[in-house]
């Protein structure tokens, strides 16, 4: 059986995407964040706070990769750890204000990448696209 493209060009929309999403964050004097960061970002901007599990489930990440990416967002300043009240042995990250800042420029992006992504691509072609996405989806599950 002859192997399709398939895999190749999901990965190359997965890259264009993360370099479009860079280059935006630099054009908004936004440095140090990378792409695996805004799922974290995101999570926080809509939560005042998660634990590090709390979070690895809602992204679908290793929590030692979690760990990694949230140290990183606490060295520049975006996020923060902070003991959880009734339990001193969880700790629990949140946005700095430096961090909630970042949610209009992510806002923006967000909105960028839609409609670039879907540029002459008609309804019923997008349909079709989250149809079939889904349905590999369900294969590997």
């Amino acid at each position: 059986m002859k192997a399709d493209n398939t895999l190749y060009l999901i990965g190359k929309v997965r890259v264009l995407i993360n370099q479009f999403i860079i280059s935006e964050l630099k054009k908004k004097g936004i440095n140090g964040i990378v792409p695996s960061h805004g799922n974290i970002i995101l999570s926080l901007l809509e939560n005042n706070s998660l634990t590090m599990s709390e979070l690895a489930d809602k992204i679908g990440k290793d929590p030692s990769t979690i760990t990694t990416l949230v140290k990183k967002l606490n060295d520049f300043g975006y996020t923060q750890m902070i003991k959880d009240e009734e339990d001193k042995r969880v700790n629990r990250v949140s946005l700095t204000s430096k961090g909630k800042e970042l949610e209009e420029a992510f806002i923006i992006i967000s909105e960028q990448i839609h409609n670039k992504q879907y540029n002459n691509i008609s309804d019923d072609e997008k349909e079709i696209f989250r149809q079939v996405l889904k349905k590999m989806i369900d294969n590997f599950s």
